[in-house]
């Protein structure tokens, strides 16, 4: 999927990106309350030519919808995701990406990195690291269990967040992996890693500017 990422014409900035995505997922639109709508009722026939009884085929439906509405108020700029039926179950994930300003005072990536690896009574926990991709450089990185709340349903889930700092530019993409699928987690993590390290920076005309950035990355990059 290719997206505009700033505003800004400097040719030193990058005026857009390119994340590619494996071929069974699908680009969702993250415009409006209808995009969502569209979404929804998409999984939910999927979820019952599956053979998934009304209320879960909803209830798979309702969470994609919660996913990209909050993606949506938080400033994403592109969302990609998959539903797929198994024998064992339902896979769902989604990738969003988001332009964020982070705090005005420190290095995000060192603060991210100075963090510990904590882990909580209640079974979640986090670890922060770096990463390289492939012409781009170090990013900072934050995976693990999480409580996600959404419109006030919380959910457990995998997540894994990646903060990638724009060439001239003081803001940051944080490319933000999920999904409820905890028995696959550390496959889900290499899956989300992978998807991340196709990042590549557009330096043409990207088009429209996104949404204003974000005040700070706060809890989007290291809540647990």
């Amino acid at each position: 999927m290719t997206s505009p990422v700033t505003g800004a014409t400097a040719p030193t900035t990058p005026t857009g990106f390119l994340l590619r995505t494996p071929e069974d997922w699908v680009d969702y639109s993250v415009a409006d309350e209808a995009s969502e709508n569209r979404m929804a009722q998409e999984v939910w026939t999927r979820a019952r030519e599956g053979g998934l009884p009304e209320e879960q085929a909803g209830q798979y439906a309702e969470r994609l919808r919660r996913s990209v509405r909050e993606a949506r108020r938080a400033g994403a700029v592109h969302a990609a995701g998959v539903f797929q039926l198994y024998e064992d179950g339902p896979l769902t994930a989604t990738v969003l990406v988001s332009v964020v300003t982070p705090p005005a005072t420190g290095d995000i990536l060192g603060a991210l990195t100075a963090v510990g690896r904590p882990a909580w009574a209640d079974g979640t926990w986090r670890r922060v690291s770096t990463a390289q991709i492939p012409g781009i450089g170090t990013v900072g990185r934050v995976h693990g269990i999480q409580n996600v709340t959404q419109e006030g349903a919380t959910m457990r889930c995998a997540v894994m967040h990646t903060v990638v700092p724009l060439p001239g530019s003081p803001d940051v993409l944080v490319v933000t992996g999920s999904s409820p699928n905890l028995a696959e987690a550390e496959e889900l993590f290499e899956l989300f890693a992978t998807i991340t390290g196709t990042l590549t920076f557009t330096w043409g005309d990207g088009g429209p500017a996104p949404a204003t950035p974000q005040a700070s990355v706060g809890e989007s990059a290291t809540g647990g």
